[in-house]
């Protein structure tokens, strides 16, 4: 009878184990971040490389951009006529080379006959049949010919480097003149421009956002307690805050590589954290439809 209590009593402990593991089992099948829709390359601020005054605005807020397309124009009528003055600059240069090269040419056919004149000269000279002044006259000019060849080629060469120097004038003209000209630099969407005809804008100060054409993607603060438990290829979904309903499936696309403070949500900069977060990215379906900007609820599945 005491050897049957004891083995009924050591297989009543097992049991409650058993059950105890299976009703307190903490491994999460979830994890929950505050995320923000944004496009996969992230809303980009619009800048100008340079000040100026706003004389045109091409597009609008919600506008759908190709790459190269000046989105804004600033006042630019010196850079113009920088461009038109070098260019200028080259045009006439060109015909320099051109009358150089004429020159030369001509210069070349005059040293040939006098080539022959010369020798046909020396000769007559060497056979005691032409006088010594009249070979003298001929070897002169010929020489002096070919001193005129040697000057006219160093001056085509001149003009040359001439005519290269003005090109660059001309490429920095150019330069000069497109830094006027805030163009897209990928395909994208206009989001927003807080400026209008006649504002002056200057570099250090953005005067509107733009999306880049990307995949739609969720960026969301995973909290440090739970961020070692995600990984890229995990399904996830989005809602709504405090609400339970899917917006948008997707996949996780990205996981930050380290614990950083949390920063999506900060409303002033500086703000002292006591959390560390880890950054993750879910690549949203492509039929997904929501706005950019909209604060959701990301939820990743550890468990299908």
């Amino acid at each position: 009878m005491m050897i049957l209590s004891i083995f009924t009593g050591c297989s009543s402990k097992k049991e409650d184990q058993r059950d105890t593991a299976a009703v307190f089992d903490m491994t999460p099948t979830q994890v929950f971040g505050l995320g923000r829709v944004e496009p996969e390359l992230k809303i980009l601020n619009l800048n100008s490389e340079t000040s100026g005054i706003v004389t045109k605005i091409n597009f609008q807020p919600g506008d759908i951009i190709s790459q190269g397309q000046s989105i804004v124009e600033l006042s630019n009528a010196i850079e113009k006529a920088r461009v038109e003055q070098a260019a200028a600059r080259i045009q006439t240069q060109l015909s320099q080379i051109t009358a150089a090269k004429a020159a030369l040419a001509s210069t070349k056919i005059k040293t040939d006959n006098a080539k022959l004149t010369f020798e046909r000269s020396k000769k007559l000279y060497e056979q005691d049949a032409e006088a010594k002044f009249n070979f003298d006259l001929a070897k002169t000019e010929y020489e002096s010919l070919l001193e005129e060849i040697k000057r006219l080629q160093a001056g085509v060469i001149a003009a040359q480097d001439l005519l290269k120097q003005y090109q660059a004038d001309f490429k920095l003209a150019q330069a000069e003149l497109s830094r006027k000209f805030v163009t897209a630099l990928t395909d994208g969407q206009l989001l927003s421009l807080d400026i209008t005809l006649g504002s002056l804008i200057s570099p250090e100060n953005p005067f509107g956002t733009f999306a880049p054409q990307s995949p739609l993607s969720a960026w969301c603060e995973i909290d440090e307690l739970f961020a070692s438990k995600v990984s890229v290829g995990q399904k996830a979904y989005v809602r709504y805050l405090g609400t339970t309903e899917a917006l948008a499936w997707g996949k996780v696309s990205f996981a930050g590589p380290y614990l950083r403070e949390k920063s999506i949500f900060s409303d002033e900069v500086g703000d002292l954290e006591d959390r560390r977060v880890r950054e993750v990215r879910i690549t949203l379906d492509p039929d997904s439809n929501l706005l950019f900007g909209s604060r959701v609820e990301c939820v990743i599945l550890l468990k299908e």
